[in-house]
């Protein structure tokens, strides 16, 4: 009996060390299964208090894109409109695989941008805030300086065709100022607090990457499905 006794003894060993590790493990699963539900609850709690924004929103671009990029832009903001010649060729090269969102964002600093925002959005009732939307960028050193900036306004949606009537009507409309409202709180709902601020495939684009290197290597990260830095 003696003989067998270490045996015994090592055999009960190991199966206590067997068991303690599985012990472990269980422990550790459960950890890390308890970390991915808070992880997944407080994803789901961000997501819940992000405002949706003016619907529909203003698209450019295929539904089936592997990458959004939205921006929250105010037409009198001038980094905004250095930054829209950049934004528009960094769509024609990456053509079908980019679907580009816009936000009004008008700030209070800026005195025509409120009006510039009904403009486009008065514009977008006629199925034409893109048009619009690109005149009033290109015309950006125009436009905020005009006596009349309203008027600047009705020519560029004669310009582009619009129903003038109706378009002097829509712009003081409560129709489009709603739905500028909205984009103000889905922006304040994500921490928006100045222009321009993008977002590509729901990650915000550092400041010091708004430029078309860092733009460029944000939308390969995101096309590629990795993190970018």
């Amino acid at each position: 009996m003696r003989r067998y006794l270490p045996f015994a003894i090592i055999g009960a060993v190991f199966l206590i060390a067997v068991g303690g590790g599985a012990l472990l493990f269980h422990m550790k699963q459960q950890r890390i299964a308890a970390a991915r539900a808070a992880a997944a609850a407080a994803a789901a709690k961000a997501s819940s208090s992000r405002k949706v924004g003016a619907d529909p929103p203003h698209v450019r671009g295929s539904t089936k894109a592997a990458v959004t990029l939205e921006e929250f832009g105010d037409f009198e903001c001038r980094p905004c409109g250095d930054l829209s010649p950049v934004l528009e060729k960094i769509e024609q090269d990456y053509g079908a695989d980019l679907r580009v969102v816009f936000r009004q964002f008008p700030l209070a600093m800026h005195r025509h941008a409120l009006e510039a925002a009904r403009a486009s959005e008065a514009a977008g009732l006629q199925g034409h805030f893109w048009e619009m939307h690109d005149l009033l960028y290109r015309n950006r050193f125009i436009w905020p300086g005009a006596p009349a900036a309203r008027k600047a306004f009705e020519d560029y949606a004669k310009s582009v065709g619009l129903d003038l009537e109706r378009f002097k009507r829509d712009m003081d409309s409560e129709q489009v100022n709603a739905r500028i409202v909205a984009d103000r709180q889905r922006g304040a709902s994500l921490g928006v607090d100045r222009t321009p601020v993008l977002f590509i495939n729901n990650r915000q684009v550092p400041a010091n990457s708004l430029n078309p290197p860092g733009l460029r290597a944000a939308m390969d990260a995101a096309r590629d499905g990795k993190p970018s830095e």
